[in-house]
């Protein structure tokens, strides 16, 4: 399969992860989970398909950061899915994507980098362009939504987090 095709069938399995989230009467918790788990069956059966196996002693270093990347995206997801539950998933997913603009503001406090002025005015459009979406009026309509944006930026900083 090429690699084309790989990334088109990953983006149409992450796309309408709302819809089934939405549909699905259990926790966000529980959706988290059981979404790990499945992940580690499809994972472990390819690597037995194929031959593949984890080297323990080449990732021996790596473990608590993998561990706490780990931890990261299963709260990400637990976010992101209540997110859904409490505002519409155009603007859950908004608020999540914008994980790149935080990490973009962390970089010069984390690695000691120079903020450009370019970044600073992205980071400026970023933020409009997500308030405008969002709406200032409608944002404040219910309660709900307010909710469900805070969750996505929740989500948002987990990811950024990884």
């Amino acid at each position: 399969m090429n690699a084309k095709l790989k990334i088109i069938i990953s983006m149409a399995v992450f796309g309408t992860i709302s819809i089934f989230v939405k549909n699905i009467s259990i926790s966000s918790g529980e959706i988290a989970l059981f979404r790990a788990m499945i992940a580690v069956i499809v994972i472990m059966s390819y690597m037995l398909l194929t031959g593949n196996k984890i080297v323990y002693a080449n990732i021996k270093k790596d473990l608590p950061a993998l561990f706490l990347s780990g931890t990261a995206i299963g709260f990400n997801w637990i976010l992101l899915f209540q997110a859904y539950q409490y505002t519409t998933v155009s603007i859950a997913t908004l608020s999540y994507y914008f994980a790149p603009v935080l990490v973009m503001v962390a970089c010069p406090i984390l690695f000691k980098e120079k903020l450009t002025m370019k970044q600073i005015v992205c980071f400026v459009m970023a933020t409009i362009g997500l308030i405008m979406v969002i709406g200032i009026d409608g944002m404040w309509k219910s309660s709900s939504n307010l909710i469900g944006i805070g969750f996505g930026l929740g989500a948002a900083v987990l990811y950024a987090t990884v």
